[in-house]
């Protein structure tokens, strides 16, 4: 009678999965990997997202947004053009503005995008186990169109999880990615902020200062609470049930519990990814100084179009353009308009106003600043998404079919010499 040796199974709290395999004395081994708690429910939140995103409703309030955007930029222009001499465009040309320096306005950008898709890399191939970075690059300008066309920027994660997931990566990487990549923004974004609010303070520039002040706090109050949730959970959630019912008496918000779920959702996944880098702690440092270079270029668009109205650049005025740069972003963070409608253009001319000569390209300088830090993310987005359509949609199937043949063959190769090694062994006895 044959002896068969019973199974050894191991449990695992991730993706529903099956291995199998022998070890050298015979006995029989297999991984269960089970689905997450929450695992269908936060996929079915996304897509859910995607799907509101996409819909007829949704598109028309994004283009009206956009035609807002494009008709604040275009009053400011009609109204500085009524009041300016020589502001056509020829004149601009003939005038000390740079060329040169506009290329290389758009080289910091183009650097700053593979700077982004360098990080989204690093979260794929931690999470999946293998580096994608094209895809990184695609996932990257998808998030950063639907962040410019949704209020309050908040359009990006659930298309990022949504794409990932059609491009072979396994849901629950695709779920933590973006949430990865946002964390680490969070950090940076919060010390940034902090530290070019108290430089803004020393000297107050009227209504933008106290809008950074504004955009400051919210930030603020967000990872603070976010903390207070990760270390003590009991007081955390007495004061997130105490905050929204104060803004569900307000008529601030409507449904208590699908906003006291979000709030806690996120709280959870921040903790888990915290908890995540935690253990890695070099991909960690990589993240935070990746998203600071970013950072640093991205706040120092508004120095290249200076240096580009002036025709040189002039590096002893990069500290306050770049700190004019931050407290635009923070006076415009708390606007519900997508890209801060209104509220960026209007600060970027107040700020700028006397700083940029003659009075006449202020206008110009608004539009190359706003086209570098806005619309070409839009522009960006829609070339990514037709490439999609006409090549990389067709691409991926070949790949994806590629890869389950390869997959095939090792798998078929591991059951040959599986096999090969049990039959030697019976040959000497070792297996009756």
């Amino acid at each position: 009678m044959k002896n068969f040796t019973r199974p050894v199974i191991y449990k695992k709290n991730k993706l529903l999965k099956m291995y199998s395999g022998i070890t050298q004395k015979g006995v029989s081994i297999l991984y269960l990997y089970i689905r997450p708690k929450n695992f269908t429910k936060e996929m079915d939140e996304n897509e859910q997202a995607v799907a509101k995103q996409k819909s007829k409703k949704s598109r028309n309030i994004n283009l009206i947004f956009f035609l807002v955007n494009i008709g604040v930029i275009a009053g400011i222009l009609i109204s500085q053009i009524s009041q300016q001499e020589d502001m056509s465009f020829s004149a601009l040309i003939n005038s000390t503005f740079s060329p040169a320096i506009l290329l290389c306005a758009l080289f910091v950008w183009f650097v700053t995008q593979i700077n982004d898709a360098y990080r989204v890399n690093l979260l794929v191939k931690r999470s999946s186990g293998r580096s994608r970075p094209f895809l990184s690059f695609k996932t990257n300008a998808i998030g950063r169109y639907y962040d410019a066309i949704t209020p309050m920027s908040t359009g990006g994660q659930p298309f990022q999880v949504f794409y990932l997931k059609n491009r072979g990566i396994n849901v629950a990487a695709a779920i933590s990615v973006p949430m990865g990549k946002y964390v680490i923004n969070q950090i940076c974004l919060s010390f940034v902020w902090t530290v070019c609010l108290i430089f803004a303070l020393a000297s107050p520039t009227g209504l933008t200062t106290v809008l950074c002040v504004v955009g400051w706090a919210i930030n603020s109050l967000l990872m603070v609470a976010i903390i207070v949730l990760s270390v003590n959970q009991r007081v955390g959630n007495k004061i997130v049930v105490g905050v929204m019912k104060l803004l569900q008496k307000m008529k601030i918000i409507k449904n208590y519990e699908k906003s006291y779920n979000q709030v806690i959702k996120v709280v959870t996944d921040f903790q888990v990814t915290i908890k995540n880098f935690a253990k890695d702690g070099w991909t960690f440092f990589k993240l935070i100084l990746s998203n600071m270079i970013s950072m640093i270029l991205s706040y120092s668009m508004a120095f290249l179009v200076y240096c580009m109205m002036i025709g040189y650049f002039d590096f002893s005025m990069w500290w306050q353009m770049f700190l004019l740069s931050v407290m635009i972003d923070m006076a415009a963070s708390f606007i519900p308009f997508p890209g801060g409608t209104g509220v960026t253009e209007l600060s970027f001319t107040a700020l700028f106003a006397g700083l940029i000569s003659p009075a006449s390209m202020l206008t110009w300088a608004l539009i190359f600043w706003r086209v570098l830090t806005y619309y070409i993310l839009l522009i960006q987005g829609i070339v990514v998404m037709a490439y999609d359509n006409a090549i990389g949609n067709r691409k991926y199937l070949w790949l994806k079919k590629k890869w389950e043949l390869e997959a095939e063959s090792i798998s078929f190769a591991q059951y040959k010499l599986h096999e090969y090694t049990v039959e030697k062994k019976k040959k000497s006895g070792q297996i009756f």
